[in-house]
């Protein structure tokens, strides 16, 4: 491998290619990029699209000379949602998608992310993605590009959902678009019969309105917007739509895991199986249990949830970040059909406030530490100081006991280690002083 290509492989992460534009990510590498791609694809039919961000155009336009120079037939539909495009793929049996965007990171990072035929993450490093990458022998031939108009996908989509969608009531949405692709949503919503009400609805890569990444603070105008006008929920979207943050009627920012188990106990069985990212909270399992469900831990990563929810054909999966995957409507993750599944629920009387207040809250802290050596080694040394307790090493230590839960992992994007807790009880200052510590002296060993 040529040494540009070999200092350019820390982009390759665990379930995508992800960097800063112009030092990181180039244009000759997401060209090298879309040639290994387009191989992969044997020539087949591909679809393409991306986000609101500046370097899109231009990244966009590299990978497409890529696939097309290796005979691929390109749907290019430029600024989409991923879930859209991911139910394109999958509808019109394609042979695979590609996605430029670096997710919720920063404006100056950008990425491509990879679709299966059937939508869902496709996980390219066991792919020949990556060999073809590495070594080279690209397929040639003449591609051919065909411009796909999004909104006619989105309508698609909203005449695909609109048949499995009973509400009884009109409901008044918040949106928070994040000027992302969710930005191309708002009248999906009108046409399905919601008074959307929407925030920072115009593209733009910069991300003025809040920032890329809804979260509790970010979402806080959206939050006094919805009281305000008296909603009944709101969602706050990323710039690739792909993860759906909920806001409950009182304004309250509510995890994933809680409108997971909602949505669960209204719309599922018991027998039925929920699989959910490793660092999601032991609510889950706590109350799904209850009701006869099982629920399956997954490492962390859309793309890891999203092929366990297909391989062991499970109702539901939800990532701690906003990922949520419905396999009724399709096997990507999609916040908007999230948003439609809560949109029923709420739409037969009770307030999404209500339902959420009937689930426990455990207090969860999740915090980084940033690291100048290699994590992998950090890790080695934490797994043998935490032996004792006995860690599930699925996706880095994680420790429960009775009263408390503690991971420990390395980012998949990221040179930190992360570090959650959760505990039933008031000692989350203990023992966040304690396992600190013990990530400090793993440092320093």
């Amino acid at each position: 491998m040529p040494e540009t290509q070999r200092m350019h492989v820390t982009v390759f992460r665990a379930y995508d290619v992800r960097g800063v534009y112009g030092t990181d990510l180039t244009e000759q590498l997401v060209k090298r990029v879309g040639e290994s791609f387009g191989s992969y694809a044997e020539g087949g039919s591909v679809s393409l699209g991306r986000d609101t961000r500046i370097s899109g155009p231009s990244l966009q336009k590299a990978f497409l000379d890529g696939v097309l120079s290796t005979g691929c037939q390109v749907n290019s539909f430029g600024i989409i949602p991923i879930a859209i495009i991911s139910f394109i793929t999958w509808k019109e049996g394609l042979k695979a998608a590609a996605y430029i965007s670096a997710s919720h990171n920063p404006p100056e990072y950008n990425g491509v992310r990879f679709r299966t035929c059937d939508g869902y993450g496709l996980l390219y490093q066991e792919s020949s993605i990556m060999k073809y990458y590495r070594e080279g022998g690209f397929l040639a031939g003449q591609g051919i590009k065909t411009d796909r108009d999004p909104g006619e996908a989105i309508e698609r989509y909203r005449e695909y959902v609109q048949g499995k969608l009973n509400l009884k009531r009109p409901l008044k949405l918040v949106l928070d678009m994040g000027n992302g692709a969710a930005c191309t949503m708002a009248s999906f919503y009108q046409q399905l019969g919601f008074n959307p009400l929407i925030l920072n609805g115009t593209t733009d890569g910069l991300f003025p309105g809040r920032g890329p990444a809804p979260n509790e603070e970010s979402l806080r105008p959206a939050c006094q917007m919805l009281k305000k006008k008296e909603a009944d929920f709101g969602v706050g979207f990323d710039p690739d739509a792909d993860r759906g943050i909920v806001i409950d009627d009182k304004g309250a920012v509510l995890p994933p895991e809680k409108v997971a188990i909602i949505i669960t106990r209204a719309r599922y069985k018991p027998g039925d199986l929920v699989i959910s990212g490793f660092d999601c909270s032991m609510i889950l399992e706590r109350e799904l249990e209850k009701d006869g469900i099982k629920v399956l831990r997954e490492r962390v990563g859309d793309v890891f949830v999203a092929n366990r929810v297909k391989n062991s054909k499970a109702v539901l999966g939800v990532e701690r970040s906003g990922h949520f995957f419905l396999p009724e409507f399709q096997y990507s993750d999609d916040p908007f059909a999230m948003s439609l599944a809560l949109a029923e629920i709420v739409s037969s009387g009770e307030k999404l406030s209500d339902l959420a207040g009937m689930i426990p809250d455990y207090p969860y802290k999740q915090m980084s530490v940033h690291l100048n050596e290699d994590p992998a080694a950090v890790m080695l040394r934490l797994a043998d100081s935490l032996a004792f307790f006995e860690p599930d090493t699925t996706d880095g230590l994680k420790i429960t006991t009775e009263s408390y839960s503690v991971l420990i992992r390395p980012s998949n994007t990221e040179p930190i280690i992360r570090l959650y807790i959760e505990t039933t009880k008031g000692d989350m200052k203990e023992l966040e002083e304690q396992y600190k510590k013990i990530i400090h002296q793993a440092m320093k060993a």
